[in-house]
């Protein structure tokens, strides 16, 4: 069946697009514990263009991880036309999303992501201009303005085009990561727009989770960097029930999501894997120790002596 954010049912629990870290084998895990939606590692316009294929491989994804959709971010409309169009035809995703709310400054110096969020108007006519061009799911993922909430007015033209979906990371572009997300300003939000708003930013355990979608029409959570410390997070939003892995089996989660990461790119299996196997082995004694080991890990013989500590 056809993706459709019209369509999907209040709570929808949804893996956040992060930078090197939501890739496939990241997808897959989520998806074993019952992740509705994934979203990939936002990937540059441009980028897809010059360099499809080490491009298009960071979205990469199969059926089993669907539906996924695929985060761009650029700064011209007509460079992101022609990217979507190749990543609508190779990878098929069930929707394109927008990123207007990246805040790294690298991001923004390339006047891509949050840098849009300093100019409402040109961000408008640039969302405009692709969803113009893509009849496709085509939603925006942004925060609550540069350094105040105010884009609420942005986000009720962008309504009035079209768009299919609003993703909000509850804090504004000058706030970065600092503070607490500011919640109440999404479900002002949410109980503003139509269409479905999805809330990002500090859910990192199913309580709140339930306590928030009680408070306003938002269709669902975004989860993410709590989902590179326990994937399982998706498994205790559906049961609201906590979930404790024994050693014995936050020992296998670890060699399953090691074999998908070595079915995704070898020759960065061991390097990728540091920072998760890092996050996972928390909460418990002697997981200090075995962090440090985490993160020094460059084959297949540290792993294993890893895991042979762990259990």
């Amino acid at each position: 069946m056809n993706f459709s954010w019209k369509n999907i049912k209040k709570p929808v629990f949804i893996l956040g697009p992060m930078a090197s870290i939501s890739t496939q084998p990241l997808m897959k895990m989520c998806k074993k514990f019952g992740a509705d939606i994934m979203f990939t590692p936002m990937i540059s316009s441009n980028a897809v263009l010059y360099n499809e294929k080490e491009t298009l491989k960071i979205a990469q994804f199969s059926s089993k991880e669907k539906p996924v959709i695929v985060q761009v971010f650029g700064y011209n409309a007509e460079i992101m036309n022609l990217a979507i169009k190749v990543i609508d035809k190779k990878l098929k995703p069930a929707g394109i999303d927008i990123n207007l709310g990246c805040p790294a400054p690298k991001i923004v110096k390339s006047m891509c992501g949050s840098a849009f969020l300093k100019d409402y108007d040109k961000a408008f006519e640039f969302i405009k201009a692709i969803r113009e061009n893509y009849s496709g799911q085509l939603s925006v993922k942004t925060r609550l303005g540069n350094k105040k909430f105010d884009i609420l007015p942005f986000l009720q033209t962008l309504e009035t085009i079209g768009i299919n979906a609003i993703t909000i990371h509850g804090r504004t572009v000058s706030d970065r990561y600092t503070g607490k997300a500011d919640w109440p300003s999404i479900h002002k939000i949410a109980n503003t727009l139509k269409i479905p708003v999805i809330l990002n930013g500090d859910i990192t355990d199913f309580k709140t989770a339930y306590q928030e979608l009680k408070k306003s029409p938002i269709k669902g959570i975004m989860v993410s960097r709590i989902a590179i410390q326990k994937p399982w997070i998706f498994k205790e939003l559906k049961t609201k029930k906590e979930f404790n892995p024994s050693k014995k089996e936050l020992a296998k989660l670890m060699q399953e999501h090691l074999k998908y990461y070595l079915e995704y790119d070898k020759s960065k299996t061991f390097l990728e894997m540091r920072k998760f196997l890092a996050s996972y082995l928390k909460g418990f004694d002697g997981a200090r120790e075995l962090r440090q080991q985490a993160v020094t890990v460059n084959s297949m013989a540290d792993f294993n002596k890893l895991i042979k500590l762990l259990k």
